[in-house]
């Protein structure tokens, strides 16, 4: 009778925890998220937000920079020269001696000029060299608004006796033609005296 009784207590027991157990088991088990979700349009606070590196500001447009405003000239004044009435005007001396006509000005760092440049000697613009004077040395005279005379107290003779006037850019081609000549000097073998060949007895 004692068996009996416990037997039908732990059938009672069995089945009435399966069905529990039979829906545990049939139904998916749902994890749940690892991050909240926020509603549409939902602004999520800035000590949950995610650290992505970059910036959240948005960009904001510099200032434009401030640009120097050129100031202008309405006229030529008096007593000023232009460049372009000086190049190839005659120069001369006092006594009324044609020396030349003026080629170019030297213009210094600080925007003055320093020497004129002037075209002498030659024949119809054949053979004429440069020489260069100093810029105070020159006399400018003005005859009439726009008309120009400039004088050089020098002779023909001292203008044939000068050096030649060597601009930076003939310098520069000098220099690069000596180069490449000793180049080409140190890339050949040395002359051989067939009399003297190395390595003999003198």
């Amino acid at each position: 009778m004692m068996k009996t009784l416990l037997a039908t207590t732990a059938t009672l027991a069995i089945l009435s925890v399966g069905p529990a157990w039979a829906q545990s088991a049939t139904e998916p088990q749902v994890d749940e998220p690892l991050v909240e979700e926020t509603a549409p349009g939902a602004v999520m606070p800035s000590d949950e937000a995610p650290d992505t590196g970059m910036s959240t500001e948005m960009p904001r447009a510099d200032a434009p920079a401030a640009t120097a405003t050129a100031s202008f000239i309405g006229e030529q004044q008096d007593g000023n020269w232009l460049t372009s009435s000086l190049i190839g005007l005659e120069v001369t001396n006092p006594e009324g001696e044609s020396l030349g006509k003026v080629a170019a000005l030297e213009i210094g760092p600080d925007g003055q000029v320093v020497s004129v440049l002037i075209e002498a000697g030659g024949f119809l613009g054949m053979g004429a060299r440069q020489v260069a004077v100093p810029y105070e040395s020159v006399q400018h005279v003005t005859m009439t608004p726009g008309e120009h005379q400039l004088i050089l107290a020098a002779t023909s003779e001292d203008l044939e006796s000068a050096p030649d006037f060597v601009t930076l850019v003939q310098k520069h081609r000098e220099e690069e033609a000596l180069r490449a000549q000793q180049e080409m000097g140190a890339g050949q073998p040395a002359a051989v005296d067939p009399a003297n060949p190395p390595g003999t007895a003198q």
